[in-house]
């Protein structure tokens, strides 16, 4: 497998504005699987946070209250990019992410966002791996680790944690890939 870092990314949102209230990544290599870094921080969106999303997140008022900008978040997710010297589209998992996150920095220039226009969806990745292999698709983060006799690593809608297990997936993903190509 190709010696490539990729960035992962996952946001937390506020609802029923949208409005990110945490951003979490972690660099791993494809190589060797390993993360890097791991990186989070909470937003200050100057909003009451809803409770269902307080309980589902486990992200405090205070939390958010003394979080820094989306702005600074930005800049520090483009150094760490840029330290590890990333693949320019990040992982997720779905596809709202990276198109949240540019929409609410208000950068309308592809060029000048970090990850350009396209990330690697990694649900879309496993759910076609389920397909190729005549298996029912479940799509959500944590089924999907269970589906691949993986255990979920962190606190379920913790940006952080969700960033790291999308990593994990798609190098699980492209390990059973290289399994079935190596048969062939």
């Amino acid at each position: 497998m190709k010696d490539i870092n990729l960035l992962s990314l996952d946001l937390e949102l506020n609802q029923p504005s949208g409005s990110i209230i945490q951003i979490g990544a972690v660099v791993g290599n494809l190589a060797s699987g390993k993360i890097l870094e791991e990186y989070s921080a909470y937003i200050n969106c100057g909003e009451i946070l809803d409770p269902f999303i307080i309980n589902l997140t486990g992200i405090k008022q205070e939390n958010v209250d003394n979080g820094i900008s989306l702005f600074t978040a930005y800049e520090q997710l483009k150094e760490l990019h840029k330290k590890y010297e990333c693949f320019r589209n990040p992982t997720c998992w779905g596809s709202g992410d990276t198109t949240c996150l540019k929409k609410q920095l208000h950068i309308t220039d592809d060029e000048l966002f970090l990850f350009g226009r396209r990330w690697i969806d990694v649900k879309t990745v496993f759910i076609s791996y389920r397909w190729a292999n005549n298996l029912s698709h479940q799509a959500g983060l944590a089924k999907a680790l269970t589906r691949l006799s993986m255990q979920f690593d962190g606190r379920k809608h913790d940006a952080k944690a969700d960033s790291k297990n999308t990593f994990r997936i798609f190098c699980e993903l492209l390990r059973r890939f290289n399994n079935e190509s190596t048969k062939s």
